[in-house]
């Protein structure tokens, strides 16, 4: 949600699994064992090709949405052909990359090399990059400097983090953002307070329980759409 109208401009699109008894796997489960068996490059194309095919079927201007994000797991970053791929299911549904954006979380930024080379391709086709759960990896914040990322999104535990305990560090840290030309987005907010004191934080963009829990898309675009 946009931080100071409460306006929502985009979504994150979240891989859900259910049992044999039809209850929710929780993703701290089943992405590890995606991750080690090689199944992750498998989830996270579906993924991207899911929210291709929510943006071509859904009116995203009436439900005010600029973009959908989509996570890259560490694994499937390594792929050199992912630019290919992910340009391929673009062609399919017609749409342009600046519709997604993806999300890698610092892990991935230990081959720095690499995410460079892989950033740099991918930003030829269009996409655009945020920086997934920043303070709950490396949080170094000057090799941020070099990485074109749009937007950096605060782990939700670095939030909470400050409510429990008020200090000037995370305020100086989303000043220092800005200044370095990066929105900001808030993970974990879960009440009016923490709504507030983030926005008047210099936040750009807020997410978290107190807008709204996750939805299947369906019901998404049936609230949303309205």
């Amino acid at each position: 949600m946009e931080a100071k109208s409460h306006r929502l401009v985009g979504a994150e699109a979240l891989a859900r699994i259910r049992n044999s008894a039809g209850e929710l796997i929780p993703p701290v489960e089943f992405i590890p064992v995606a991750e080690k068996n090689g199944r992750i490059n498998m989830l996270g194309e579906q993924m991207f090709e899911k929210s291709c095919q929510f943006i071509s079927s859904h009116d995203m201007q009436a439900m005010g949405i600029q973009w959908i994000n989509v996570n890259l797991s560490p694994v499937q970053f390594l792929r050199l052909d992912l630019n290919d791929r992910f340009e391929r299911i673009l062609k399919k549904y017609r749409l342009p990359a600046e519709k997604i954006h993806l999300e890698i979380t610092e892990e991935s930024m230990i081959d720095y090399a690499l995410l460079q080379k892989q950033i740099q391709v991918m930003k030829s086709t269009g996409f655009q990059f945020v920086l997934d759960d920043y303070g709950s990896g490396y949080s170094n914040v000057s090799r941020l400097k070099h990485c074109p990322f749009i937007n950096i999104k605060l782990d939700m535990e670095i939030v909470w983090d400050y409510f429990r305990e008020k200090d000037k560090i995370l305020p100086t840290l989303v000043q220092t953002f800005k200044q370095m030309g990066f929105t900001v987005t808030a993970e974990g907010i879960e009440t009016k307070e923490m709504a507030d004191a983030m926005t008047g934080m210099g936040c750009d963009y807020l997410q978290g329980y107190y807008f709204s829990k996750p939805l299947p898309a369906a019901e998404f675009a049936l609230v949303y759409e309205k």
